[in-house]
């Protein structure tokens, strides 16, 4: 066995050889033991055996997130390979469009979440001797549960603060002398503005070197502007994005090293395999071209899947640097993020790529309405110009060739959040 937390244990040929031999025996535990997919094997005349390759793969559906709310609540339903006595517990998404869908556990589940948060970690750059504020959620949801148990992983100290109490963070943060923060991109943004509000200056004042954002889309501008308002730069270090998803395993699926640029990140395909499909179609695409990520567990032991399509638009290519795994793009976003205004395809993360370049914008807001069809953008600025909202239009025409309403409010008008930002209205 290798060692699972170390991102530089195998070879890309050992990788693609431990990657054959789980694929098979992952087909076969589900075929054994989920009802789910035994019937999926049965309703096309199939068995493990005739799955022998990553191509072969295809004879199988996909698995959607309809289906785990319909066949995998609550504890995990027909999806599950193992009896409820050996579940441990439970995570799952929010369920505010509709029944949520459920991730498993059992011990061997937690334990491998574990390394694979400690492997992300290291890749980022973390080391036993830092010390963690951990701001994702504790709740139902992964953030906070899987960051805690891969930093003790490896030996760095957590301070378990979750969201909230934002104010009283930015006084950890200093006396604490933390390192690394942790957090989706919009609350690590919120940090930074209370900071400052505090009255501290993070290059003199704090310490951080490293921020960890994941769980909702990004940008490399976002992460850039997070870079500049943690004074991480100064420190040598970076923000570096994690990568998961519920239905995956939680954090850990993914994640930026020091050499990516914002542009990509190591995908860990000795547990994850991974296919890019056409999210139209259904067909498999090119190496290196775009689409959406499907991914078949290898090693998960309580609800383990096969093809679920994530939603996530990205593209997979090799990897140019010293860890051998292959890397996933930066997520564009979600395939069903997509807002259609007047024919076109909208990608809220354009809207953000655009404005997080601008030191004059806040915070922002799409109101995006039907009857009649408006798209009009609140932007929060102490420096509010014609210039400025004539560059806000021309930029995002060109990346979306949509013409946006500007309207600037003052500063402290829109909200912020501590989880996952909302900044799409649609009436």
């Amino acid at each position: 066995m290798y060692d699972e937390t170390d991102p530089r244990a195998l070879t890309k040929e050992e990788i693609e050889n431990v990657q054959a031999f789980r694929l098979r025996r992952a087909l076969r535990r589900a075929y054994e033991r989920s009802p789910f997919y035994r019937r999926i094997f049965k309703e096309r005349n199939l068995t493990p055996d005739d799955i022998r390759t990553k191509e072969d793969l295809r004879k199988l559906p996909f698995t959607t997130k309809t289906d785990l709310r319909e066949k995998g609540y609550p504890y995990g339903g027909e999806f599950m390979t193992v009896e409820l006595e050996e579940i441990v517990g439970w995570h799952m998404t929010s369920g505010t469009t509709g029944v949520p869908t459920v991730g498993a556990y059992t011990s061997s589940d937690v334990e491998l979440w574990a390394n694979l948060v400690a492997r992300s970690l290291r890749t980022a750059g973390v080391t036993r001797k830092d010390i963690i504020a951990n701001v994702y959620g504790y709740g139902l949801f992964t953030g906070g549960m899987g960051l805690h148990l891969g930093a003790q992983k490896i030996g760095a100290k957590v301070i378990p603060w979750s969201t909230g109490r934002t104010e009283a963070l930015a006084k950890t943060l200093k006396d604490f002398r933390a390192t690394v923060i942790t957090g989706t991109p919009s609350y690590e943004l919120v940090i930074a503005e209370k900071v400052r509000e505090a009255g501290l200056d993070p290059e003199r004042d704090l310490t951080l070197r490293l921020a960890i954002p994941g769980a909702e889309s990004m940008t490399p501008e976002m992460l850039r502007r997070i870079e500049k308002e943690l004074g991480l730069l100064s420190r040598g270090g970076g923000a570096r994005e994690i990568y998961g998803l519920t239905e995956a395993i939680g954090p850990g699926v993914a994640q930026e090293c020091p050499h990516d640029n914002h542009e990509f990140m190591h995908i860990w395909t000795d547990h994850f395999l991974v296919e890019i499909i056409d999210p139209d179609t259904g067909e498999n695409v090119g190496e290196g071209e775009e689409g959406e990520m499907v991914f078949t567990h290898l090693t998960r032991e309580g609800m383990p899947l096969i093809r679920y399509r994530t939603r996530d638009i990205t593209r997979l290519v090799e990897s140019d640097d010293d860890i051998p795994f292959p890397k996933v793009a930066i997520m564009k976003g979600r395939s069903d993020d997509v807002i259609f205004y007047k024919g076109v395809k909208l990608y809220p993360t354009a809207i953000n790529e655009v404005l997080m370049k601008m030191p004059e914008v806040m915070e922002y807001q799409m109101v995006i309405t039907k009857d009649p069809q408006k798209f009009l953008l609140l932007v929060e600025t102490t420096s509010p110009s014609e210039d400025l909202r004539r560059r806000i239009v021309t930029d995002i025409k060109n990346v979306t060739f949509v013409n946006p309403e500007v309207d600037f409010v003052s500063p402290g008008t829109l909200p912020r959040f501590e989880g996952k930002s909302k900044r799409v209205v649609l009436k």
